[in-house]
């Protein structure tokens, strides 16, 4: 439990990391800025967590409504990135589509996402399980 306590959040932190670079980016399409600016700006979305999470025997404990609304997350807005650039899409289509997956994920998935690793660390306190950083330690 301690482990998927920590694996959710720090899936957490990179999926609110990754969602701020998407609607970032989604606001400068919105913009329809020439390709070579959509390139130079093109969101690298960072996946260390995302990766590793599949040598863990603890990722299938964490809420599947999660893994599979970041799995979306993830491949949606590569999708519509790469139709951007190659003006697949127009700007303004990918710029609403790739705001609706960041606006879903910030007030659906993260929220979610933060109460579950918030009742998992209340549920090991209740087993006199302590969370936390040493620092965060430190300071109690």
């Amino acid at each position: 439990m301690e482990d998927n306590y920590y694996l959710r959040t720090s899936l957490y932190d990179e999926l609110l990391d990754n969602q701020r670079k998407i609607q970032a980016y989604a606001e400068l399409l919105a913009k329809s800025p020439p390709t070579s600016e959509l390139e130079f700006n093109k969101p690298t979305l960072h996946k260390y967590v995302w990766h590793t999470m599949q040598y863990s025997p603890t990722t299938l404990e964490a809420p599947s409504a999660t893994l599979s609304a970041a799995r979306r997350f993830y491949s949606q807005s590569e999708f519509y990135i790469e139709r951007a650039l190659k003006r697949k899409v127009s700007a303004r289509h990918a710029s609403e589509k790739l705001g609706k997956l960041a606006t879903d994920l910030e007030q659906n998935t993260l929220p979610y996402l933060k109460r579950s690793a918030q009742a998992l660390k209340q549920e090991l306190a209740d087993n006199d399980v302590q969370i936390g950083s040493l620092k965060e330690l430190e300071h109690e």
